[in-house]
């Protein structure tokens, strides 16, 4: 399931701080969606990202699919990655905790 997020909701995955040493040359923060859907009393939630080329993204879904680890529909559409001809998919899994 894709699922609509505004820009509010995302979160930056690298430090925001200010530059330690003037002149160091940093990434730029890599945005992604964090869906905010409240957790069942006593559900955990995990997430995974895929991060590298497109092709390489979707061929690793596509094997874990077949390996039994999750359906292709449930990987995130692929979104910008920091860096060029970088994409990002998230798959997100929710359990009962233990």
């Amino acid at each position: 399931m894709i699922e609509m997020f505004d820009a509010p909701n995302a979160r930056s995955f690298l430090t925001d701080g200010e530059n330690e040493n003037e002149g160091e040359i940093r990434p730029s923060p890599l945005i992604l969606p964090l869906y905010f859907h409240p957790l069942a009393p006593g559900q955990e939630q995990m997430r995974i990202l895929l991060i590298s080329s497109p092709t390489w993204v979707t061929e690793t879904i596509h094997d874990l699919h077949a390996r039994g680890f999750a359906n292709t529909n449930d990987w995130s559409s692929k979104l910008p990655g920091a860096n060029p001809g970088e994409v990002v998919s998230i798959l997100t899994r929710r359990r009962q905790r233990p």
